[in-house]
């Protein structure tokens, strides 16, 4: 209080010299101004300094050490090990008499240990490579749960059946197909899909090689296949799960190499509706697959489902 009655008494005393100087020329007016906001300018740093470290304390004190110490442990159980330890840091600085303080060793010692259990299944997945990744043949991404099964490498890739009868390619000479079956069952009414990848595995890289197409696996006769009348089997909307059969034609030499069979965590293709193609219902799209991937990169984006020739 005593200071904001500094600040109108300075500013009563501003205005009173503009009235005496009112009568002076304005040189003079400008320096006996000049002279009041001096004398008071070390009074207004004050006054910023304490208010600027008001408001830091109100931010201390609105974040309490309860609250730091769930944080820290929501972060363990994510897996964010750097901000958990600096959430801890933090707690331990700015409450050193709190409960929780004290309890914090626990969390430090939890952390230690997991970062432990880290380093050694980094060097270990280093030192085997793509062979310390683990195959999945299921797969969540987000609204989907997808499964890939029946993974073979022919001639001839089948597709869109009906009845006793159904549509196929077959290789070209020097090379086969690899196909597979897919099922997606989703949360979602009119969901996008995502899209497999083959690539080649070289050391502690793989390169690209293509993508997959996808197609329907079956469909209820062919009038449904034309698009004449609607199959609820290969309509979302309609029931949860859907089959698909997916095909790459590979040449031979690739095919003797090691390679994989990968999965990129991401929903890209999305359903498409052209009345006289056959079928009049696709799914297209493209996930980027970039031209190699590393280690690091199966951390989190993407999933082996299946490895070949590789020793």
């Amino acid at each position: 209080m005593k200071r904001f009655l500094s600040l109108s008494i300075s500013t009563a005393t501003i205005l009173g010299v503009l009235l005496v100087c009112s009568c002076n020329s304005k040189a003079e007016m400008e320096a006996k101004i000049a002279e009041v906001e001096k004398h008071y300018q070390d009074s207004l740093s004050v006054l910023r300094k304490e208010l600027k470290e008001a408001n830091a304390q109100i931010e201390v004190l609105s974040y309490p050490a309860d609250q730091r110490f769930q944080k820290a442990k929501s972060l363990i159980e994510a897996g964010d090990l750097d901000k958990a330890y600096t959430e801890i840091n933090q707690l331990m600085q700015v409450f050193p008499n709190s409960v929780e303080a004290s309890s914090s060793s626990t969390l430090l010692a939890k952390i230690k240990e997991l970062k432990e259990a880290k380093r050694k299944e980094e060097e270990r997945i280093k030192a085997l490579g793509f062979k310390a990744i683990a195959e999945q043949s299921t797969v969540k991404i987000s609204y989907n749960t997808v499964t890939l099964t029946g993974i073979s490498v022919g001639n001839r890739f089948v597709f869109d059946a009906y009845d006793d009868r159904w549509f196929y390619r077959d290789a070209d000479r020097g090379s086969k197909y690899v196909t597979m079956q897919m099922s997606v069952t989703s949360t979602d009414h009119d969901p996008n899909l995502p899209q497999v990848a083959l690539y080649i595995i070289s050391g502690d890289k793989m390169m690209l090689e293509d993508t997959f197409e996808t197609r329907f696996a079956r469909w209820r006769d062919y009038g449904a296949y034309l698009g004449n009348y609607h199959d609820s089997t290969n309509d979302f909307a309609k029931v949860s799960t859907v089959r698909f059969k997916l095909g790459l034609q590979v040449d031979n030499e690739q095919l003797a190499k090691p390679y994989a069979i990968v999965l990129m965590k991401k929903n890209v293709l999305s359903s498409h509706y052209e009345r006289f193609d056959d079928p009049p219902i696709s799914y297209r799209g493209s996930a980027n697959y970039p031209s190699t991937l590393s280690l690091d990169d199966f951390k989190n984006n993407y999933v082996i489902i299946k490895r070949f020739n590789l020793k």
